[in-house]
């Protein structure tokens, strides 16, 4: 994919760090000449010296029609929703934001510009998330036979310290995805479970709670 970031910024680069950078060709618009250098250094993309209301950006630095995604991380909610309406414009397929108001971020879907990621609501989703589940599983679902739990891990709790194969889990007992506090992946028998991981469980067994907290 061709993917246009518009900003350079913290969020930009954890991104890059997470792209397969010889899959998708990205181009980045940054106006800071030290963020510039550093993101031209560290990763393969094409960085561009502009300010991103300026119009011309997008009909003659930037060949909209060939961009497949728009993601815009500057750290104005204007400037990010401006960008997203230019997108909306090329008729660019899939458009994001990041942004720091609920209200904005309801603004763009009731526009239909993209997709709003909405940092103060994110933010604290998860702690709510954390809050609700630390003591006891959260059921998130039912499906048939089967419930999905989010089980959040307490210094105190067996799970504690011990790799996933080691908790003697039945065979209707799966740990599907972890969250360690900075990024979502898919545990194997090896991981190590630690305290304040959040884990995705997808369980029969209504007494799943043992495994985990004891």
């Amino acid at each position: 994919m061709r993917i246009l970031i518009i900003g350079g910024g913290a969020v930009a680069e954890e991104l890059l760090s997470r792209l397969n950078l010889k899959e998708h060709e990205v181009i980045v618009v940054e106006k800071d000449p030290s963020r510039r250098k550093d993101l031209a250094l560290k990763y393969d993309v094409y960085v561009i010296d502009r300010d991103a209301t300026d119009v011309s950006l997008y009909t003659s630095d930037v060949r909209m029609d060939d961009i497949d995604v728009v993601i815009a991380l500057t750290g104005k909610n204007e400037i990010n929703l401006f960008v997203l309406a230019i997108a909306k414009m090329y008729n660019v397929p899939f458009r994001i934001a990041k942004v720091t108001d609920v209200r904005i971020a309801e603004l763009l879907i009731n526009l239909g510009l993209g997709v709003p990621i909405c940092q103060p609501s994110l933010v604290a989703t998860m702690i709510a998330n954390y809050l609700q589940s630390i003591r006891e599983p959260y059921t998130l679902g039912t499906f048939g036979e089967y419930s999905l739990y989010l089980i959040t891990l307490a210094d105190t709790d067996r799970a504690n310290g011990l790799k996933i194969s080691e908790l003697g889990l039945p065979e209707d007992v799966k740990v599907i995805l972890l969250f360690d506090g900075s990024q979502i992946y898919y545990p194997v028998e090896d991981t190590l479970l630690k305290s304040g991981y959040q884990l995705l469980v997808l369980a029969r067994s209504p007494d799943v709670v043992k495994y985990f907290k004891g």
